[in-house]
């Protein structure tokens, strides 16, 4: 006979990860709200807003794969779990027998989905809540299981053909493992919206590809799937920042692991064109200094071969130059990828730049935001609006877009 020692456990997975808020990557603009010009007007250079580690959060907080070593069989029970959440079957039921005494596999079962994550972190991600009910049996448990998801096989279909689009689209046979990882980032941040609504459609993949918003998680999971399709090895990071649950990603490049965080490189949701490369192909020891994850769990990410990449904010890319404006010092470089050559371009606090083969195009805060052209050869200037501007991007048929306070767009052919 059944001895039934738990009744009922709901777990909410939307709320989770839809904690990594804005306000974690958001930069606030330090703009009058009503700027009187002069002559010559400026107004208060942006700054990336600090972050910080999780004060109420600690790695003994995160599930350790060590328990996976000393019991196998939670490591099967969670494989078979995992498969039955493959097929978006609803109701099932498992069996667990092995080493854990009942609290200790309690805390797992509260815990499955970051212990599913470690099984295949994507198909966690279909995952929006689920209902466990437990029962002690001849040498070990019972578990039905009511699940709910976030997508299904229809969606996922076409999840599957978008991923295999872009890998088609952006990555060549030629290209270094590099420049796999850049193409990923850049696509995810440039893709992507990020939502701060605790809506369960901000979890999923499907929601980001098609309505260009999400969280954390699905930002994750995307770029995951992405690497993969870029012949590039990849993990799925769960942890947390700013206490609350966060998600990023673990990138071998040469031989090497970084980790890429595409949702802090994506600057702030209101500005869709920018990139940031400050969590691009980072080492665990940058890292640590916001991010709290179970070392254990992962592979260590001990080089720093990319940190040049870290003072990146406000980029674009024309061939093998990153044009971008320093967190350092707010001026404006030229990074040739190919030679590793860094050249200053102009001391001009330049942001939202769009750059082309011989110009980049900005707004100039050292001039009131207005729009400005800066000659890539010379660093001459030419003031081509004499208002704010933002969100500046140049399209595919060569016309630059840039938005005005007043929340319009313009369009003007180069």
């Amino acid at each position: 006979m059944k001895k039934s020692i738990l009744l009922i456990f709901s777990l909410i997975i939307l709320s989770m990860l839809s904690a990594c808020s804005a306000a974690i990557k958001a930069v606030e603009a330090l703009v009058p709200e009503e700027p009187e010009y002069e002559e010559e007007t400026s107004i208060d250079l942006k700054e990336p807003t600090s972050k910080a580690q999780s004060g109420e959060f600690s790695a003994e907080d995160l599930f350790s794969t060590t328990l996976f070593k000393e019991d196998p069989a939670l490591l099967q029970f969670s494989k078979k779990v995992e498969k039955q959440i493959t097929k978006f079957d609803p109701n099932f039921t498992v069996m667990y027998r092995g080493k854990l005494d009942w609290d200790t596999f309690e805390e797992q079962l509260n815990d499955l989905y970051n212990i599913l994550s470690f099984v295949n972190p994507y198909t966690a991600g279909y995952i929006e809540n689920y209902n466990w009910e437990a029962w002690e049996v001849d040498n070990g448990y019972e578990v039905d299981f009511d699940f709910t998801y976030l997508t299904d096989a229809k969606k996922e279909k076409k999840i599957d053909t978008y991923v295999q689009e872009f890998a088609n689209k952006f990555i060549t046979k030629d290209m270094d493992d590099f420049h796999r990882a850049k193409a990923v980032n850049d696509f995810v941040v440039q893709l992507a919206t990020y939502s701060d609504e605790d809506a369960s459609e901000g979890q999923s993949v499907y929601a980001l590809i098609t309505k260009e918003t999400g969280v954390c998680q699905a930002y994750a999971l995307l770029a995951y799937r992405l690497f993969l399709a870029a012949d590039l090895d990849a993990k799925y990071v769960y942890g947390y920042s700013d206490n609350q649950l966060h998600a990023w990603n673990l990138v071998n490049v040469n031989g090497d692991w970084y980790h890429i965080d595409t949702t802090w490189n994506d600057i702030n949701p209101i500005e869709p064109y920018a990139i940031s490369y400050e969590y691009f192909l980072v080492n665990d020891e940058k890292l640590s200094e916001d991010h709290i994850w179970a070392n254990e769990n992962y592979f260590a990410a001990t080089s720093n071969a990319y940190d040049f990449m870290h003072d990146m904010w406000y980029a674009d890319t024309v061939g093998d130059v990153v044009y971008y404006n320093s967190m350092t010092d707010n001026m404006v470089y030229a990074y040739d990828l190919a030679t590793k050559q860094n050249r200053q371009v102009t001391e001009t606090a330049c942001y939202y730049l769009a750059a082309i083969d011989d110009a980049i195009y900005c707004s100039d805060y050292d001039n009131g935001g207005f729009l400005t052209k800066i000659v890539i050869n010379d660093g001459s200037e030419e003031v081509l609006v004499e208002e704010e501007v933002l969100n500046l991007f140049i399209d595919d048929k060569g016309a630059l877009l840039y938005e005005t306070n007043d929340g319009k767009t313009h369009s003007q052919n180069l």
